[in-house]
C-alpha cells in the first residue's frame, strides 16, 4: 500500500489521471472529470494508482470498466460520508492564533476574490490560494496549518454553507433580525424603566417643609408639615379597663408664626400626597384657597432662610 499525498497526481484503474484533494481518517476527496468525489479510502491500491506504477497486467478491460463504474457511482454507507468544502461555499474559520473568526467564500475566478494579502471579517477567496487550497476537502471541525508567504496560519472551520442554497445569507438575515429585536427589547426596558422612576416620584409627606405661591395674592411662603394626635380621656366606668365615655382631643406642636402647621390642617391636607408643579385647593370657612407647590424639602434648610430673612426684615 502506497502513501496517499494530498495535492498530487494518480490514476484510475483504466489509466485516467486524478488528483488527490484531501485525506482524513478513512476517507479521501478526489478530482475526477471537474467533479469531487468523496470516497472511502480502501480504494486506493484497487482503483487508484500512482501515475508512476504499472497497472496489474492480469486486470481484463471489462475488470477495469467495473472497478471504474465502482468509483463513480458507488455511494459509501450514510455512517461513512461526510460533506465537505467546495468551490462556491461559504466557509466560517476561527485563527487559532488570535481567536479571531472570520467568513469567506471561495470562489473559482481569481479577479472576484478579495482575500489577497490580508485575512478581513468577511470576503471571497480565489481557490486556488494557499487559503483556498487548504480548505478545500475540508470539513467541519477540521484544524489546517497553511503557509502564506513566509507566515504559519493555523485556522479551525467553525462550519460552511453552499452558497447556491443561501443558507449563509438567511442566517446572516436573521442574526441581523436577532440583533435589531434585542436592541427594540433594550430599548423598551429602558423606558420601561424611565415610566417606573417617574410613577415613583415622591411626594409631599409629614415632615416635609413646602414652598407654596398663594395664587389669590402671589404671596410665596414655606412651612414644614408636622405631625399631629389625639390624646383620648376615659370616663367614669364600671371597670377599670371598660371606660363608658371619651374626651379626644387633637394636639400637635405646629405654630404658623414659626411656620410650621399641623397634619390635620387643611392647607396640609390638600398638598400631602401632591408633587412639584401641582396645584392644590382647600377651603377654610367658606373661602376656597388654591395654592401651587413649588418644591418641597426633607429637611429645614428653606425654612430656615426664610427664617432669617423675615428676621432681617424686621429688624
Amino acid at each position: 500500500m502506497f502513501i496517499l499525498s494530498k495535492g498530487k497526481m494518480y490514476k484510475l484503474a483504466n489509466g485516467e489521471i486524478v488528483e488527490v484533494i484531501s485525506k482524513y481518517n478513512d476517507r479521501i476527496v478526489v478530482l475526477y472529470n471537474g467533479l469531487r468525489l468523496d470516497r472511502p479510502a480502501d480504494i486506493i491500491g484497487r482503483v487508484i494508482f500512482p501515475v508512476d506504477e504499472e497497472l496489474d497486467p492480469s486486470l481484463s478491460d471489462s475488470e477495469k470498466h467495473a472497478m471504474l463504474s465502482n468509483f463513480k457511482d458507488s455511494k459509501s454507507p450514510d455512517h461513512m460520508r461526510r460533506k465537505v468544502i467546495h468551490e462556491g461555499d461559504t466557509v466560517c474559520i476561527k485563527f487559532i492564533e488570535t481567536g479571531r473568526k472570520a467568513v469567506y467564500t471561495l470562489t473559482g475566478s481569481e479577479s472576484l476574490a478579495t482575500v489577497i494579502d490580508e485575512y478581513p471579517d468577511e470576503g471571497f477567496v480565489f481557490e486556488k490560494s494557499p487559503l483556498g487550497i487548504a480548505l478545500i476537502g475540508m470539513g467541519t471541525n477540521d484544524i489546517v496549518t497553511f503557509f502564506d508567504c513566509d507566515r504559519v496560519i493555523v485556522i479551525q472551520i467553525l462550519s460552511f454553507f453552499l452558497k447556491k442554497e443561501g443558507i449563509y445569507q438567511r442566517m446572516k438575515e436573521q442574526k441581523d433580525a436577532q440583533r435589531i429585536l434585542e436592541h427594540q427589547k433594550k430599548k423598551r426596558k429602558a423606558e420601561e424603566k424611565v415610566q417606573r422612576t417617574a410613577s415613583k416620584v415622591r411626594t409631599i409627606r409629614t415632615g416635609d417643609t413646602v414652598c407654596l405661591e398663594f395664587l389669590d395674592t402671589k404671596e410665596k411662603k414655606a412651612f414644614k408639615i408636622v405631625q399631629a394626635w389625639v390624646e383620648v380621656h376615659g370616663g367614669s366606668a364600671a371597670k377599670p379597663y371598660r371606660p363608658m365615655s371619651y374626651d379626644s382631643k387633637t394636639i400637635t406642636d405646629a405654630d404658623p408664626d414659626e411656620d410650621t402647621i399641623s397634619e390635620t390642617s387643611p392647607l396640609a391636607r390638600a398638598v400631602i400626597g401632591k408633587k412639584r408643579g401641582d396645584i392644590a385647593t382647600f377651603t377654610v370657612g367658606t373661602h376656597k384657597t388654591q395654592v401651587r407647590i413649588i418644591a418641597f424639602f426633607n429637611n429645614d434648610a428653606w425654612l430656615e432662610q426664610q427664617r432669617r430673612m423675615s428676621s432681617k426684615s424686621d429688624s
